[in-house]
């Protein structure tokens, strides 16, 4: 999965940014309406956090519902 390092609004520092998943894609079009373009949004992927912006453009940005949320990975 190619990340790439943006300064997150939500975490205050630069963390790895991710493309959108299926799931967040749906979330976003269903809140900015089904034509809306969303294959270029980009989300952080520190623990906790649901900050997406696009790629390109930190103007058109948000938060991912609660249940999205980056959820720390067990330890084994």
């Amino acid at each position: 999965m190619m990340t790439v390092s943006r300064a997150c609004r939500t975490c205050g520092t630069m963390q790895d940014f991710r493309r959108f998943n299926a799931a967040e894609r749906a979330v976003v079009r269903a809140e900015k309406g089904h034509g809306h373009f969303v294959d270029d949004y980009w989300r952080c992927t520190a623990v906790g956090c649901r900050w997406y912006q696009r790629y390109l453009n930190r103007g058109e940005d948000g938060l991912l519902p609660e249940e999205l949320k980056i959820q720390a990975v067990p330890a084994e």
